[in-house]
């Protein structure tokens, strides 16, 4: 009986081991458990008890999760080691020098896209910045997870015709489910890639939908000068 006892045991210990070493595989994947959600723009939600003022570099900690319910002052970088998530209730917009991800961005999931419009906008004022060998300026992942679901399933499509220049109009092959007030950019066809037109969505009675073909009319403007000192990205 005795020498039963001793094989079982045997046999235990490195189950046990491997049920052990699959725990912390598991729980090395799932991250760090995150504190229960707060608000940007309370105060209680920073370490000094003061909401970021223009000019900061915000730092959102390990195990910290934010939502960004308010669109806060330009910022001089933020960087992300636990959660920042966007409010989804009003249309809000970050400005800042750079976004750097070790945590999760999240705008919208799989599940539940965003609703409303979110706004990144990356400055550059403070010049020759250099983050982790990937430049001074951009969203920049560095283990982290970026999560961008909005609610349009259309986000692109091709000119049905040639848009001259200084034309009040464009056509499209596709609009389906474009919004009056969207914003459209037309790819660039100079030489240069960031001289891209930028072209506001209105109203009018030219606009009509075919199954192949739709005309949008809008005003156009080239942005070059804004386009090479400002990134936008928008939701």
């Amino acid at each position: 009986m005795s020498e039963r006892i001793s094989v079982y045991r045997t046999l235990l210990v490195p189950a046990l081991l491997l049920g052990s070493a699959a725990a912390v595989v598991q729980a090395a994947e799932q991250g760090p458990r995150l504190a229960k959600a707060t608000k940007w723009s309370e105060p209680r939600t920073w370490p000094n008890r003061k909401v970021p003022a223009a000019g900061d570099k915000v730092v959102i900690e390990v195990g910290k999760s934010v939502i960004l319910d308010v669109s806060p002052p330009a910022l001089n970088g933020v960087t992300i080691n636990g959660k920042l998530s966007f409010a989804d209730n009003a249309d809000v917009e970050l400005t800042t020098e750079w976004v750097m991800i070790h945590g999760e961005l999240e705008i919208g999931t799989e599940a539940k896209p965003h609703t409303r419009k979110a706004t990144i906008t990356l400055t550059d004022t403070v010049k020759e910045e250099e983050m982790m060998g990937m430049g001074d300026r951009g969203i920049m992942l560095a283990g982290g997870t970026l999560n961008l679901h909005g609610d349009r399933t259309h986000t692109w499509t091709k000119l049905a015709a040639t848009a001259a220049a200084g034309a009040t109009s464009i056509q499209v092959l596709n609009s389906a489910g474009w919004r009056v007030g969207d914003e459209i950019i037309l790819a660039s066809t100079d030489f240069d890639p960031r001289q891209p037109n930028v072209a506001q969505s209105r109203p009018s009675a030219a606009t009509r939908s075919r199954s192949t073909e739709s005309s949008t009319t809008c005003t156009s403007a080239r942005s070059r000068s804004t386009w090479m000192s400002v990134a936008k990205w928008a939701c």
